[in-house]
């Protein structure tokens, strides 16, 4: 009988079956991985002892050559898998001597095994002569039980090395998405802080205002405190929030205040990282001379290279006027140290204090690709 399909859910990390952590979904991808690496383990002893059945198949028959060779090769892929744990035991602790007596003690061993398996075995007949090979067989089970060791160890050694890197990896990339989050943390409470003020002033002269400021703030962090977790986000909600921001400032001012914001109309699909270009924006506004200079204004321009954006931001300022920079904002070295860790290599940003005006401009490379937000808390 065939179960009614399983229906799917967007876990933002990938399509899992409802019911069925994304976590257990990974368990279950992992298996093949190693499924494979057996495969090509029995794939290797399995030509191992083709190779074996071909080389007796000339002084012995075919049957007899086979379970030959098979008896072989099970006692070399014994010393193969026992030499592993051995080598994590000692060689890899620097417990060089005692590897050292396990693999002289294990080659002694198993040579004088196979030396003992092979002369079980009919003697070997050749034009009415009868030839005792146990010297031969000496010498051949011992340099090929060598290669094994050797063999296996190099295996080991680089298998070890690898998972190392692996872990550290995996370390770096915890330490990095920590930092970052901890640098989105001191982010989202800036922003509200500011906001947060403006609707205080609109709520002191009574303005008509303050319910529309409280809705736009709403939908602002809805975007801040949630969207600003994902990875990426379209650029286009990037923008929108910009304008949003935008229009809370607005919402704010008695008198219209000089502010541009041009971009292109065909984002183009394009991803960004959240809380990048809206930090650039909050930071000019609140150096802007908006509030005491009739002749203030903010210039805010958008640009598409390509994959390329280039995030342009113009605004006045008092040069007298450095006290902002002291009490509590993340600024423009927050924004710095994420692209640093997030996009190393990939960006440009380049400030100039000009005196009357600031000027920020940021390069960055983006990406195509589909947004898939994480389920839940919106």
């Amino acid at each position: 009988m065939v179960g009614a399909p399983l229906p799917f859910i967007d876990s933002g990390r990938g399509i899992c079956p409802r019911g069925l952590s994304f976590e257990a979904m990974s368990g279950r991808f992992i298996m093949p991985g190693k499924v494979l690496l057996a495969l090509l383990h029995f794939i290797f002893w399995g030509i191992f002892v083709l190779l074996l059945t071909m080389a007796f198949d000339n002084i012995l028959p075919l049957g007899i050559s086979f379970v030959r060779a098979l008896a072989n090769v099970a006692l070399m892929a014994v010393l193969f898998y026992l030499n592993l744990s051995f080598v994590d035991r000692y060689l890899e602790r620097g417990r060089y001597g005692g590897y050292l007596v396990w693999a002289l003690g294990s080659l002694v061993l198993f040579s004088a095994l196979r030396v003992g398996l092979n002369e079980l075995f009919p003697e070997i007949h050749l034009e009415g002569r009868t030839y005792s090979l146990t010297a031969t067989f000496w010498i051949t089970s011992l340099a090929t039980n060598l290669s094994v060791l050797l063999m296996s160890t190099f295996y080991q050694v680089l298998k070890n090395r690898y998972e190392d890197e692996r872990r550290n990896l995996a370390i770096i990339n915890r330490q990095r998405e920590a930092q970052l989050q901890f640098l989105k943390a001191q982010i989202n409470p800036h922003f509200l802080f500011n906001t947060l003020n403006n609707i205080y002033s609109l709520a002191v002269m009574r303005s008509e205002k303050t319910a529309e400021m409280v809705l736009q703030l709403s939908n602002l962090l809805r975007y801040v405190i949630y969207e600003s977790q994902d990875d990426a986000v379209p650029l286009q909600r990037e923008v929108e929030q910009i304008e949003r921001f935008i229009e809370l400032y607005r919402l704010r001012c008695e008198h219209p205040p000089d502010i541009t914001f041009q971009y292109p109309a065909d984002l183009n699909g394009l991803l960004i990282e959240p809380m990048v270009l809206l930090p650039l924006v909050e930071n000019c506004f609140k150096h802007a001379d908006l509030e005491e200079n009739p002749e203030a204004f903010v210039r805010l321009e958008l640009e598409l290279q390509g994959e390329r954006m280039v995030f342009h931001t113009l605004n006045t300022q008092n040069p007298g006027n450095r006290q902002k920079d002291a009490r509590g904002g993340v600024g423009l070295e927050n924004i710095r140290r994420r692209l640093e860790l997030k996009h190393p290599g990939a960006y440009t940003l380049e400030t100039h204090d000009r005196g009357p005006h600031f000027e920020v401009r940021l390069s960055l490379i983006l990406s195509h690709g589909t947004h898939q937000s994480p389920a839940g808390g919106r």
